[in-house]
């Protein structure tokens, strides 16, 4: 059974155990990139897998040639992100275990986040350690870890976060490499104080630009006026959108934030478009999907922002 409300700690220290590096919050036209996001949003706990005709009509819907499909599913499976099937001269495919818990992981933080202010005690979570100059892998892979779990640096070896879990930090260290580790509360760290971490200015500017990049398309959903194809487009785009602020705003505490903060009118506008434009995403993968199988499209779902909290999923919305 796949876990309900999966944490971040729990992937980051499997992909410590692996020796393997989470990737960088980012936006971007990847095709990998956009191939996950379509299965996880639309079939990440269906029963059945999609043929690689499926896959290249998903994937053409923007603009990606066949030849570019192929290589990008074929590289899917060497990561081992996605499995591979085959039936007579068809080859299908599917996330595997791996893939649909690194998704099921990453993009319940990236939904999550913003959507409720935790608690805080006054005291910031500091990590302080020291890497050979020799082991600069670990190095990469530590800072890696650290940025998923909202932490930013002071100095290359003393990093902060409101609100991260000590205890749940000792083990994805220990699991990466590092030996030499110190991680205390403190309402300081040292001389400089842990706010200085963060450029506050440039991620309100980016709320304001997310804001500013998606009102027209909620304009127009509100005026029923979006078709299947752009609501999954739209969604696709509005969710890669949002998915940069885990790595760049460090969630702190209203306490502590300058007037005004623009987080909170940036997520109801999240909310609104990625839960409105969900019914009508779907219905554009499964037209999609139908071309090839119509049976197996029925199959296609999604999730909103509550299923995420949930650990629930709809499925065949009419």
């Amino acid at each position: 059974m796949p876990e309900k409300n999966p944490s971040i700690e729990a992937l980051v220290l499997r992909r410590a155990q692996e020796g393997s590096v989470l990737p960088r919050q980012q936006t971007g036209a990847s095709p990998q990139r956009l191939l996950t996001t379509l299965l996880g949003e639309h079939w990440l706990d269906a029963p059945a897998a999609l043929s690689m005709s499926t896959v290249i009509t998903l994937l053409a819907e923007f603009g990606i040639s066949e030849t570019s499909a192929r290589a990008t599913a074929n590289r899917l499976v060497k990561r081992g992100v996605l499995e591979t099937e085959r039936s007579g001269r068809q080859s299908y495919l599917r996330l595997s275990a791996i893939g649909c818990e690194d998704t099921r992981h990453k993009t319940a933080s990236i939904v999550r986040f913003g959507a409720l202010q935790p608690d805080w005690d006054g005291l910031w979570t500091v990590a302080a350690f020291s890497i050979p100059e020799q082991q600069r892998h670990v190095r990469h892979r530590v800072r890696s870890y650290l940025r998923w779990l909202g932490f930013a640096p002071l100095f290359d070896g003393l990093w902060v976060s409101a609100h991260a879990d000590p205890a749940a930090l000792e083990p994805i260290f220990r699991a990466a490499g590092v030996d030499s580790l110190t991680i205390f509360r403190a309402e300081e760290a040292g001389e400089t104080l842990p706010l200085a971490a963060w450029n506050l200015s440039d991620v309100a500017a980016a709320y304001r630009t997310f804001v500013a990049d998606h009102q027209e398309l909620a304009v127009r959903m509100t005026a029923g006026e979006v078709s299947p194809s752009a609501a999954l487009a739209g969604r696709i785009q509005v969710l890669d959108a949002w998915r940069t602020f885990p790595g760049i705003d460090p969630d702190l505490p209203d306490a502590l934030l300058p007037p005004d903060w623009p987080r909170t009118t940036a997520r109801s506008l999240f909310v609104a478009l990625y839960d409105g434009l969900a019914p009508l995403a779907e219905l554009r993968f499964r037209q999609l999907a139908a071309v090839h199988d119509g049976a197996v499209a029925e199959l296609a779902g999604h999730r909103t922002t509550a299923d995420w909290a949930s650990g629930e999923e709809r499925r065949g919305a009419p």
